[in-house]
């Protein structure tokens, strides 16, 4: 069975478990989860030694997504390698260290909105790092103390399926909201290059199998 069909393959016993423990199995593809910063403080400390290193010399940061994109996808190193990639890419976002967050990022690349998020003056496709924080400076005045908080990884080779949930509280309402949310990352010569966030798993899935 094809890994993006399997994983996108629900009986009732499954979904009883929610959206982190859906995704399935397969020789092809990788399903890990991604555990929350040991502490606090370095969840919302400053950048660590990697990441200053990688500000400094920005082909490091290639060369390190090119080591984890050469490893196969049930690689235990890759593993690892993508979960701490995860972990310190939205603590970056937490902490709004958006420079760290564009070292990461492919200076051409897009960016795709959900359609049902989609804000009035937001367009459904942005594009460079400057498009990328057009989106985050919306999310910003939406939601006060917003937050993407990463639960699993799909490994799907040069592209990964992110579920996390969103959370925060409405600017205007004070309402406190937490939400799944499924980010689709492809990944070129050790950067970001394509992003699309999708409110409903089965659809990331799907974008994901016509990226193939």
């Amino acid at each position: 069975m094809d890994p993006l069909a399997e994983a996108n393959e629900e009986s009732p016993s499954r979904r009883a478990f929610g959206v982190g423990e859906v995704a399935g199995e397969h020789q092809g593809a990788g399903r890990c989860p991604i555990p929350p910063l040991s502490s606090q403080r370095e969840s919302e400390s400053g950048p660590t030694l990697d990441e200053r290193l990688f500000l400094r010399f920005p082909i490091l940061f290639r060369l390190f997504g090119d080591l984890w994109m050469r490893l196969p996808p049930r690689s235990r190193l890759r593993r690892l390698l993508l979960t701490r990639l995860m972990q310190r890419g939205y603590a970056a976002g937490k902490r709004r260290d958006f420079e760290v967050m564009c070292a990461g990022l492919d200076p051409g690349i897009e960016y795709h909105a959900p359609g049902d998020r989609l804000a009035p003056d937001l367009d459904a496709v942005l594009y460079g790092h400057n498009g990328y924080l057009q989106v985050w400076r919306y999310w910003l005045d939406a939601f006060k103390d917003i937050r993407f908080e990463p639960e699993e990884l799909l490994d799907l080779g040069d592209r990964l399926l992110v579920t996390a949930q969103l959370r925060g509280r409405g600017s205007g309402s004070g309402v406190d909201v937490s939400q799944p949310v499924f980010q689709l990352l492809e990944f070129r010569g050790g950067l970001m290059v394509w992003q699309a966030d999708f409110s409903d798993r089965s659809k990331a899935l799907e974008a994901a199998a016509l990226r193939k």
